[in-house]
């Protein structure tokens, strides 16, 4: 368990979050709205983190860089929009999650001292609601099926984060019962999907063998949830184990990114 441990902690380390290009498709704008989701869960989850003073300098890097790369995309995806069929209402979508990003960023800026668990959470589920509505417009405007998985595997991106967020939120608190609710559909909504995932058509041998390893990590995380309901946590620990997570997730929803660039380009799907 240990070397699990300790491999786990190198792949994190050695694993920053991807920067990327100019958007200039609607399968990257699928992707790149959907990354939004998870930065609002991402940001919360380290803000809790922070008050909890695990891992400082790591946690701190991630606050700060999660914050940048949210504005980066949404600047980008504001730019493309422009250029699809049902830009007004994108446009009005995105005006929503910039309303939404500028009280949640406000909050952020605040001492952990100077707040409770509660704000952060609400303010980041209200985020994570306005970048939803962008993704599924995104969605419904690409019309092929290829583009439901794009959507979904990086929702589990977010979802990944936001049971590290939960998990967080117990930790700090000690309030099991008044976040466990959250905890447990994120966890259910992580599991129905990644079932959907690895049932899909459109699955190459490469997609079903990075699917399966992360089939393996989910189950090697669930171990340490059910370990809250006896009064233990270990909130280093989940952290790392979603960070891995997050990173493999990252790297099928490109994937799937590709294979619905190249249904576009075909015309299938």
């Amino acid at each position: 368990m240990k070397t699990f441990i300790l491999g786990i902690c190198l792949i994190w380390i050695l694993s920053p979050l991807p920067v990327h290009a100019e958007i200039n498709s609607l399968s990257q704008a699928i992707n790149e709205s959907g990354r939004l989701r998870m930065l609002s869960q991402r940001l919360a989850k380290a803000y809790l983190l922070k008050a909890m003073d695990i891992q400082p300098k790591k946690v701190h890097q991630q606050f700060i860089e999660s914050q940048q790369i949210f504005e980066k995309n949404l600047a980008e995806l504001k730019i493309f929009s422009q250029s699809i069929n049902n830009s007004i209402a994108l446009k009005l979508a995105i005006e929503v999650i910039e309303n939404q990003w500028h009280s949640y960023r406000k909050l952020l800026i605040k001492p952990t001292k100077q707040i409770n668990a509660g704000e952060v959470l609400a303010l980041s589920d209200r985020t994570l609601t306005a970048c939803e509505d962008l993704v599924v417009l995104l969605e419904q405007s690409a019309q092929r099926q290829s583009a439901r998985w794009v959507n979904l595997s990086g929702r589990q991106r977010m979802l990944s984060q936001r049971i590290a967020k939960f998990y967080s939120a117990i930790s700090l608190s000690g309030n099991l019962e008044l976040y466990d609710q959250g905890l447990q559909q994120a966890v259910n909504e992580f599991d129905d999907a990644l079932q959907a995932l690895i049932h899909s058509p459109d699955n190459t041998h490469f997609l079903n063998h990075k699917l399966k390893k992360v089939a393996t990590q989910w189950n090697f995380s669930k171990q340490g949830f059910k370990s809250l309901n006896k009064g233990e946590s270990t909130p280093l620990v989940i952290f790392m184990t979603t960070e891995t997570i997050l990173n493999q997730m990252n790297d099928i929803t490109a994937l799937y990114e590709a294979i619905d660039n190249k249904r576009k380009h075909s015309g299938t799907g």
